[in-house]
């Protein structure tokens, strides 16, 4: 899984460590996905597992989207998350293959916006994972029917 390289880490000290399990936050780069990390902290504490937030941002990410990135480190600093950033083409892949290393007990999203969504194909990749998606108003719905969580 070399390919996975993070573009920055909050803390290289902090690591999932082999027999732990994490609640991984998947957030794009937008400031209102702080909700998000917000909605993975009260998951982890009550599951006492790692928290952690991944981002797959396009190679050529534009200043904006890199402010809001920045703004999301921040939060994750705020709540103890560790961050990563990764640079890539392939979302699913990368977060698929995030979701393994990390051991990811529970896995906190946004609402996908239609069925193509890469969301819903980790949601039907991961069975063995607890998924959660986080409303608008930050109210957090566990993913029983992938289906009926499309905004």
């Amino acid at each position: 899984m070399n390919h996975l390289r993070p573009a920055h880490i909050r803390d290289k000290d902090t690591v999932v460590s082999e027999n732990s399990h994490s609640t991984v936050v998947c957030v794009t780069n937008q400031y209102k996905c702080e909700r998000l990390i917000k909605a993975g902290r009260r998951v982890a504490d009550l599951t006492r597992t790692t928290l952690t937030v991944v981002n797959v941002s396009s190679p050529d990410i534009t200043p904006e989207a890199s402010k809001a990135l920045d703004h999301l480190f921040n939060v994750s600093k705020k709540y103890n998350a560790l961050m990563t950033i990764f640079y890539s083409d392939e979302a699913l892949k990368t977060i698929g293959e995030y979701i393994k290393i990390n051991k990811a007990a529970n896995v906190i999203t946004g609402m996908p916006q239609d069925k193509d969504s890469v969301l819903i194909k980790l949601w039907q990749k991961f069975t063995n994972t607890k998924f959660f998606t986080v409303e608008e108003d930050g109210e957090l719905k566990e993913v029983l029917n992938s289906q009926n969580h499309i905004a």
